[in-house]
């Protein structure tokens, strides 16, 4: 999944939330349920900058999800907000999981457990399996693609 869909899909949660409980997020809010959205893939650019294998691991996890409403909740503990506010952050970040669920082989919900979860199923993820650092090069560039129409649409939006 890339960026652009991550976005539009948080964009459509905070839309719902507005339309039911009629009532508008704060532009704060916004900020961190979009931020938040795109923050599992943090590990992504470690992968990719200094060639580790972290991609789907802590950051895609119901732990994650737990310490990051904490933190987001402890860093505006003064804002009258805080709870709007830290709620936003964290459903950013389980649309983010709900769609790597729908539409990937799982993510792994019980880390440090290897199983990875998806609505195909419950599967064992081997940490020896090769990441896209070793995809062959049509892989890639295939991938690469993807991401920068992702990106123009994005861009066009």
């Amino acid at each position: 999944m890339f960026a652009f869909t991550h976005l539009v899909f948080a964009w459509l949660a905070g839309k719902g939330y507005e339309k039911f409980r009629k009532k508008e997020l704060s532009n704060t809010a916004w900020l961190l349920l979009l931020l938040g959205s795109l923050i599992p893939d943090i590990d992504f650019l470690l992968d990719w900058t200094i060639a580790t294998e972290l991609h789907r691991t802590f950051t895609h996890s119901l732990l994650f999800v737990i310490l990051s409403f904490m933190v987001a909740y402890f860093l505006f503990r003064k804002n009258p907000e805080r709870k709007i506010i830290a709620s936003a952050f964290t459903i950013g970040i389980c649309t983010h999981l709900f769609l790597d669920m729908i539409l990937s082989h799982g993510v792994p919900l019980l880390w440090p457990n290897l199983l990875h979860f998806s609505f195909q199923g419950i599967e064992y993820f081997d940490p020896a399996t090769p990441s896209f650092l070793h995809q062959s090069i049509e892989t890639t560039r295939k991938a690469l693609k993807m991401a920068l129409l992702d990106m123009a649409i994005g861009t066009a939006w």
